[in-house]
């Protein structure tokens, strides 16, 4: 008769996995801090020199410059994440079964599956951390970001203006100016052509003109200032049929820095995730949408799925990084690399897919933003059932 297994040994066998779990988990931990950081420098490299014409162009403060770069490393976040964890799995399995530490660890007899189950975990956890990033601080961050990029752009609007050319999409202004002194922020022969009102659009001539930066209007709103000298301003209304000619020493135009339009709050991506839900029950209680409201509210549901399906990810990850990890190889960390970097195309090939057809209302957003998570998942598990075996 089987004898009944003595308290320690209950408590051995209580504490192995434990032990086991602390094992894989700090196996997985610094791949995944690691490979963090790494594809973090790679995005950044990707932006230094926008980052490096804020500095020399723009002459910005070296505290802003590492405030953009804060706000980049959380917007990179949500594409970093998932990344890095399937490159740690996949390293961390592959150095096990490299030193043939799976096999010695299946003849004590766990199976794949119990060693999967830590790494399981811990794709949950990061999921959740996820899932809390793309909710929460990278939609902030993004609005932050290009908030910071619009008001870098027009306090040092004279950047913006090139010289002998016709400058669109000034302050809602075309400008035009001959000659440009960027260093004492100088412009000559400056023509300026304003149609915010279209019934009696504006045009203004000067000899020469000066921009002084970082201004506030008597309300406080910032902006910047643009002094005209020695011109002439011409009005002409069709609705009163008027027509005004004014010639002028000094002209003052104040430039108010319209954040709201300008810098993009209103898209998804930059949306919290309350506005994000508010907004698309308000588009579904209308009864019929016109075509732009129905794309719009495609959009907004397709970032609404978007923002679960990245996180949901690093689920799927963990347990794909199991089954293509335990393959044994002599160079783990390039052939890791590679399969990551395989794996992770092919699923944004997906995910790009489905989210065009998602936004053109062809598929479901829903079923847009998850197929590229469900076709993954299948395959995941098909690899870690040929690796059990």
């Amino acid at each position: 008769m089987p004898t009944e297994p003595r308290p320690n040994s209950i408590v051995r066998a209580f504490r192995q996995p434990w032990v086991l779990f602390r094992y894989i988990w700090a196996e997985v931990s610094t791949p995944f801090l690691g490979g963090s950081l790494f594809f973090i420098f790679v995005l950044l490299m990707f932006q230094a020199i926008r980052l490096s014409d804020f500095l020399v162009v723009h002459d910005v403060a070296i505290d802003i410059i590492f405030r953009i770069m804060g706000y980049l490393i959380m917007s990179f976040l949500p594409v970093v994440v998932p990344i890095a964890f399937l490159l740690a799995v996949l390293i961390g399995f592959g150095r096990l079964s490299t030193d043939s530490e799976v096999v010695a660890m299946q003849a004590s007899g766990l199976s794949l599956y119990r060693l999967a189950t830590p790494v399981f975990m811990q794709g949950v956890l990061v999921a959740m951390l996820s899932l809390t990033l793309n909710l929460y601080l990278v939609p902030w961050a993004n609005q932050r970001f290009r908030y910071e990029v619009f008001r870098i752009s027009n306090t040092k609007a004279i950047a913006t203006i090139q010289e002998g050319r016709f400058t669109e999409g000034f302050f809602d202004m075309v400008l035009y100016a001959d000659e440009i002194d960027s260093r004492d922020d100088l412009l000559r022969h400056i023509f300026i052509y304003d149609s915010k009102d279209e019934n009696a659009p504006v045009f203004i001539a000067a000899k020469s003109g000066r921009i002084f930066n970082n201004q506030r209007d008597v309300e406080g709103a910032p902006g910047i200032l643009l002094r005209l000298f020695d011109g002439t301003m011409h009005r002409s209304d069709a609705l009163k049929s008027t027509y005004e000619y004014i010639e002028f020493d000094t002209y003052d135009i104040f430039l108010r820095l319209t954040t709201s339009k300008v810098v993009g709050v209103e898209k998804p991506k930059t949306m919290s995730f309350s506005s994000l839900r508010r907004r698309i029950q308000v588009l579904e209680s209308r009864e019929e949408l016109v075509h732009e409201e129905f794309r719009e509210m495609n959009r907004l549901k397709v970032e609404f799925w978007k923002r679960y399906g990245l996180s949901f990810a690093c689920v799927v990850f963990s347990i794909l990084g199991v089954g293509f990890g335990v393959v044994r190889t002599r160079t783990v960390r390039s052939n890791s690399l590679l399969i990551c970097l395989v794996v992770m195309l092919g699923y944004w090939l997906l995910h790009t897919v489905g989210l065009r057809w998602g936004e053109e209302g062809y598929v479901p957003p829903f079923v847009a933003m998850w197929i590229s998570n469900l076709l993954l998942a299948i395959i995941a598990v098909m690899a870690l059932r040929i690796a059990s075996r």
